[in-house]
């Protein structure tokens, strides 16, 4: 009984610091004149950090140098216009980024490609049938300033273009980071629905007081993935 009210006690602390963030950052992201065109997961698979001074002096400001790639399967993507023609249900989605955030400010430019694949092989999920159906380009900000309250998202809004043809448009979401409070035992999520409200995206797992329960799904190596959910947007 006390170690439940523990946990309790402590996805309340999580609990109260989400709401403050979320009403100083104003999530979710200001709306546009845009047409939603997608609602997209994606999973962070492999991440490498530095850190490196801004500058020759020495009271530079350090930098947050990340490269990142992240993967969403087919039911990962959810069309929200199905005549889009670049966000199409049964995709898979792979993204490969950089970002260079501030360590004063912690917020930074992100820049990479998304590449959306059809599945040569219908027959079984597999890595080394997927097909490049189309490449964008993307530019955004990220901003890890929640993290240092601590509260486990960041949220991130930027712009998208196809590499071939005119396409373009916006996209706006948050980074989900995996927390556990119980040593390790067990990880949770912030809900996407109080962090994202009308967005439409929700938890996998177990979910309750504002928070998921990592799906046995969102795991790589045993390890509990960091996720996107993400709008896209024209």
């Amino acid at each position: 009984m006390f170690i439940e009210q523990n946990l309790r006690s402590r996805l309340l602390s999580v609990w109260l610091a989400l709401v403050a963030v979320v009403a100083v950052l104003v999530l979710p992201l200001p709306a546009r004149a845009e047409t939603p065109l997608a609602r997209v997961t994606l999973y962070e698979v492999d991440e490498a950090l530095k850190f490196k001074a801004r500058g020759h002096d020495t009271d530079a400001v350090m930098a947050r140098l990340a490269q990142a790639s992240l993967l969403g399967v087919a039911g990962d993507i959810v069309p929200v216009d199905d005549k889009n023609g670049i966000f199409k249900a049964g995709s898979f989605i792979k993204a490969d980024a950089s970002s260079n955030v501030s360590l004063a400010t912690l917020v930074g430019p992100v820049r990479g490609t998304i590449n959306l694949l059809t599945d040569t092989n219908p027959y079984r999920n597999s890595l080394d049938t997927l097909q490049i159906t189309t490449v964008l380009d993307i530019t955004a900000e990220l901003d890890l300033r929640p993290t240092a309250i601590p509260v486990p998202m960041a949220p991130i809004d930027g712009r998208w273009r196809a590499q071939h043809g005119k396409a373009r448009g916006y996209f706006g979401g948050v980074f989900l980071i995996p927390f556990s409070v119980d040593g390790g035992k067990t990880y949770y999520y912030l809900d996407p629905e109080v962090v994202l409200p009308g967005a439409g995206f929700k938890c996998k797992g177990w979910s309750g007081g504002g928070y998921c329960q990592v799906h046995s799904t969102e795991f790589v190596l045993g390890i509990p993935m960091t996720k996107a959910l993400l709008t896209f947007s024209q």
